[in-house]
C-alpha cells in the first residue's frame, strides 16, 4: 500500500531530509486537501477546469474517455490531473471512483506556487508527465488484451433501474421455465434452445460473458434436470479439472506474463529508433509494419503495439494518412498470429481442438494452408505495401486530403492522438531474445528430457521466463520484485480470455451432452449430395455466428466439434474443416461493427475508430468473399 505520507511527499517532490526540507514538507502537507468519494462519483470530469492535481490515498479509480470507455485504472499511490494544470488545458478524461476512495487534492495555485520556488521539481515533474503520456500505448494495448472478446456497448456502463432489472431477468426466468417443460426424450433438438438463446442474447445485450453464463445454465438445466446452480457448478468443475484445459489455462497465463514483461522492459521503443533512421518512403513504412508485426506475432496486442509505436514518427514524416496504417494494423495482427501455434491465438485454438482430437497441435499446423481468409489477407496487405492493391473510396479520400495539405488524420481523431516523448530507448534484443527462446525451448526442452520429439509450450514459456528474469534484471531494467509484479500483472491481464475459454468449453460440452452430434448424424443423408460444399458452408455459418457473438473465441468452442464431426462423417479432410472455421473466426471479427477492434487500433495509431471501421469493412468483405470461393473450390479438389 502506498500511502500519501511524509516519505511519499519527500520522494515525489525531491525534498531533502534537513531543516529546510522539513519546512517545505510541512508547507506542502498543509496545502493537501483530503477528499472522499463514494462508488460511481466523479473525482474530475472531462473538459473540466484544471483546479488541481490529485494523489490517490486509498481505493481504486477508473479513467474514462469521452465515449465512456475505460482506458486506464488508477490505484493507491498514483497521481493524476497534473497534466491539465501544467499545460493550462481542460481535463482530457474523467476519473471515477470505484468503491470508496480517498484522495488528496493539491490546488492548481498551490501547485504552481510550489513549482515556481523549485524549478528543478518542475522539470522533474514534466518528465514524469511525458513519461505517463508516452505509456498510453502500453495501457491501451494491455486493456485491449484484458477485454479481448468483449463487445462494445456504451449503454452497458449504465446501471439498470430496478424495474428494468426485474423485467429483463424475469423474461430470462420465463424462458428457463418454458425450457423445462420440454421432455428429456423429445424428438426436438434440445441443444438448439441454449444455442439459439446464446446467439440472440449476445446480439441483443452485447454482453459476451453473461450470454455464455446464462446459456450454460440453461443447457445445464436441460442436461441435469436439477437446480440451476447445482448442475452448472458440476459442469464448470468438470471443465476446470480436465488436464487439457488446465494445460491451456496455464499456457495462456504464462503467455500473458511474457508479453507484459516485454512491454515493461521498454523493448518495443527500439523499433522506433531504427525506423526513424532508416525509412525514407511510404512503401518502406508499410513493409516495415508487416515485418514488425510478423516478428512479434506471439500476441496480437504486442505486434500492434510494436508496429504502431515504432512507425508513428516515420509514417508522419512520409505523410502517410492514418487510414493507411489503420488498414494494415486492423488486418494483420490477428492474421499473422493465426499462422503460429505458439501465439496466444494458436494456443487458444489448439486448446479447443485437443479434447476433440488428441493430435490437436498437428491438426492445427496442417490446417494453416487452409485458413484462406488469413492467406488472402496477408497476400493483399503485401500487395498494398507495394502499392498494387486497388484503393477503396475511404483511402482515396484520405489521400486527397493529405495531398491537399490537410491533416494526416481524419476529422474526429483529435482526442485519439498520442503525444510521445520517448527519452529511454529499448534494445531490440530484449524483444527478440525472449521470442527466439520461446520458439526454440517449446520444441527442445521437453524433447531433450523425454528423448523423443515433443512440442510443449508450457515448458517453453517457463524456460523463457527464467531467461527473461536474468536478461532484464542483469541490465537493471527492473528489480526482482518488479519482475514478479509485472509477471503477476501479465497473468491478471489474461483473466478474461481464460474465463471466456473455460465458459466456452463448458457450454460446448453441455451441447454435446444434449446430443448435438447425434442430430447432425441424422442429417448425413441430406448433406451427402452437397458434401463438397460443406467447407464453404462451415465458413459462412461460422462467420455469421462470429458476427452475431462478436467473438471468435466463443464461436470456436461451438463450431469445431460440429465441423470435425461432420467432416469425419462425410469423408472430408479434418485440416480443411478446421481451416475453414479458423478463417471464419477472423473474418467474422473483421466484419463485426460492434467489436472493440476498431477502438483499440484507433487509440494505438491516433485515428477515429469510425474511420478505422470504414477502411477495414470493404476489404474484409472482399477477402471473405474470395475465401468463400476458395472453400467451394477446395471442397472439390482437396481429398
Amino acid at each position: 500500500m502506498h500511502r500519501i505520507d511524509d516519505d511519499y511527499i519527500r520522494d515525489f517532490f525531491g525534498i531533502a531530509s534537513d531543516e529546510e526540507g522539513d519546512k517545505e514538507l510541512a508547507d506542502i502537507r498543509s496545502r493537501l486537501v483530503p477528499l472522499r468519494f463514494d462508488h460511481g462519483q466523479d473525482i474530475c470530469t472531462i473538459d473540466g477546469e484544471p483546479d488541481g492535481m490529485f494523489f490517490l490515498e486509498s481505493g481504486t479509480a477508473i479513467v474514462l474517455s469521452r465515449e465512456g470507455e475505460q482506458i486506464n485504472i488508477m490505484r493507491e499511490g498514483q497521481y493524476f490531473g497534473e497534466y491539465a494544470v501544467l499545460a493550462r488545458q481542460k481535463r482530457l478524461s474523467t476519473v471515477r471512483s470505484q468503491g470508496r476512495t480517498t484522495v488528496y487534492r493539491l490546488n492548481s495555485g498551490d501547485m504552481m506556487d510550489i513549482l515556481s520556488r523549485h524549478p528543478d521539481i518542475y522539470g522533474e515533474l514534466m518528465k514524469r508527465v511525458y513519461g505517463q503520456v508516452s505509456n498510453k500505448h502500453t495501457q491501451v494495448i494491455a486493456l485491449s488484451r484484458m477485454q479481448r472478446g468483449m463487445l462494445q456497448a456504451p449503454g452497458n456502463q449504465t446501471p439498470m433501474t430496478l424495474r428494468r432489472l426485474l423485467l429483463h431477468y424475469g423474461a430470462v426466468a420465463v424462458i428457463f421455465a418454458a425450457a423445462l417443460l420440454l421432455p428429456a426424450d423429445t424428438a426436438f433438438p434440445l441443444f438448439a434452445v441454449p444455442l439459439a438463446f446464446m446467439i440472440i442474447y449476445a446480439f441483443v445485450t452485447r454482453r459476451t460473458v453473461e450470454s455464455l453464463v446464462i446459456s450454460g445454465m440453461l443447457a445445464a438445466v436441460l442436461v441435469y434436470r436439477s437446480g440451476i446452480s447445482v448442475g452448472y457448478t458440476d459442469a464448470l468443475m468438470e471443465t476446470m479439472i480436465s488436464p487439457d484445459n488446465v494445460f491451456t489455462v496455464l499456457v495462456m497465463a504464462l503467455m500473458g506474463a511474457v508479453v507484459t514483461l516485454i512491454e515493461y522492459s521498454g523493448a518495443v521503443t527500439a523499433f522506433r529508433k531504427l525506423a526513424d533512421s532508416r525509412l525514407r518512403s511510404r512503401r518502406g513504412v508499410r513493409l516495415s509494419a508487416a515485418a514488425m508485426m510478423a516478428v512479434t506475432s506471439i500476441d496480437d496486442g504486442l505486434n500492434l503495439l510494436c508496429a504502431s509505436s515504432g512507425l508513428r514518427s516515420a509514417a508522419d514524416e512520409q505523410r502517410s494518412p492514418r487510414e493507411e496504417q489503420a488498414l494494415m494494423m486492423s488486418m494483420l495482427p490477428t492474421v499473422l498470429c493465426s499462422f503460429s501455434p505458439l501465439s496466444l491465438w494458436g494456443i487458444f485454438v489448439i486448446g479447443i481442438l485437443v479434447p476433440i482430437n488428441s493430435g490437436g497441435f498437428g491438426l492445427f499446423c496442417r490446417s494453416i494452408p487452409f485458413n484462406f481468409f488469413s492467406v488472402v489477407s496477408l497476400a493483399a496487405m503485401l500487395l498494398f505495401s507495394f502499392g498494387l492493391l486497388p484503393r477503396s473510396k475511404a483511402l482515396k479520400k484520405a489521400e486527397t486530403r493529405v495531398n491537399a495539405g490537410g491533416e494526416l488524420w481524419p476529422s474526429g481523431s483529435e482526442k485519439y492522438l498520442v503525444r510521445d516523448e520517448t527519452e529511454t530507448w529499448g534494445r531490440i534484443y530484449n524483444l527478440l531474445i525472449p521470442i527466439g527462446v520461446l520458439a526454440l525451448s517449446s520444441v527442445a526442452v521437453r524433447s531433450i528430457v523425454s528423448g523423443s520429439f515433443v512440442v510443449d509450450s508450457a515448458c517453453g514459456l517457463t524456460f523463457t521466463l527464467i531467461v527473461m528474469f536474468f536478461l532484464y534484471c542483469s541490465q537493471k531494467l527492473m528489480s526482482p520484485e518488479q519482475f514478479a509484479e509485472q509477471l503477476l500483472a501479465g497473468i491478471e491481464s489474461m483473466t478474461l480470455p481464460i474465463v471466456l475459454y473455460l465458459l466456452s468449453i463448458c457450454f460446448s460440452t453441455l451441447l454435446d451432452r444434449l446430443e448435438i452430434a447425434l442430430y447432425f448424424d441424422g442429417l448425413i443423408e441430406v448433406l451427402d449430395p452437397v458434401s463438397r460444399l460443406i467447407p464453404a458452408m462451415l465458413f459462412s455459418a461460422s462467420t455469421l455466428l462470429t458476427v452475431a457473438l462478436g467473438s471468435s473465441w466463443s464461436m470456436y468452442a461451438i463450431a469445431f466439434p460440429i465441423a470435425l464431426h461432420l467432416g469425419g462423417m462425410l469423408g472430408l479432410p479434418p485440416a480443411l474443416c478446421v481451416g475453414a472455421v479458423c478463417a471464419a473466426g477472423i473474418a467474422g471479427e473483421k466484419l463485426c461493427v460492434v467489436s472493440g477492434d476498431s477502438l483499440y487500433v484507433g487509440n494505438a495509431i491516433g485515428c477515429d475508430p469510425k474511420a478505422v471501421l470504414r477502411v477495414r469493412l470493404p476489404y474484409s468483405a472482399a477477402f471473405a468473399l474470395i475465401s468463400l470461393l476458395l472453400y467451394v473450390a477446395a471442397g472439390f479438389i482437396v481429398k
